[in-house]
Parts: structure tokens; sequence; C-alpha cells
């Protein structure tokens, strides 16, 4: 049988006014009852900023894209940051972007060069 504020199966007994069940009990300096964990876990990795200029400007201006991965994947392998992948892809669209700024160039030379070679004058 159940009395006043005690819940069955709620493992806490005789509840304190107010309807709140009385703090939970743990050892000097864990705060709340609960365990601190050991050993203390590492500050999680940041993304290399390179990494993400890398592939802003492999869309904005293709031949930055490059540098800044290259920079990007070279300072991750020294700190361990995160962003390889970030890094990579800033390196192959600007790679990607940079060669089809090469042959549109290219091209829009030799159409011109023909145009005022056939142009009668």
């Amino acid at each position: 049988m159940t009395q006043g504020n005690e819940h069955p199966g709620s493992g806490y007994g005789q509840q304190q006014p107010g309807g709140y069940p009385p703090p939970p009990q743990g050892a000097p300096g864990q705060y709340g009852g609960y365990p601190q964990q050991y050993p203390p876990q590492p500050p999680a990795r940041g993304t290399n900023t390179m990494a993400i200029l890398a592939l802003v400007f492999a869309f904005v201006f293709a031949p930055l894209g490059i540098v800044f991965g290259i920079m990007g994947r070279k300072q991750i392998a020294r700190t361990g940051e995160g962003g390889d992948g970030l890094a990579l892809a800033g390196l192959i669209v600007g790679s990607l972007f940079t060669l089809l700024g090469i042959v549109y160039i290219i091209f829009m030379i030799v159409a011109i060069s023909a145009a005022v070679s056939s142009y009668p004058g």
C-alpha cells in the first residue's frame, strides 16, 4: 500500500513537501549524484578554418580553393583537426573549376581568332 506522497516503484520513498524527491546522495565533488567520467573526455575537435575556406572559395574563385585546400590538408595532418573531407572537396572542386575556366578561355581565344581571320577586310 502506498501512503501519502509515496509512489510505488519510484524508488524515492517519502517525498519532501512540494512534491519534489529528495536530492540524490553522492560522493563529495559529484554534482547531483551523477558519477564523473574518468578519464576526462578530450575536448571536441574543431573543423579546420582553411578547409571551410577551401570549399567556399572553390565556388567563388576556384584557384583560391586549390590553395586553401592544400594548406588545410597540411594543417589537418599536423594538428589532427577535423575537416579533411572539406579540404579535399575544395581542392577537387577548385581544380575542376579552374581547369574548366582555362578550357573556356582557350576556346574563346580560338573562336575570336577564327572569326577575325575570316573577316574580309
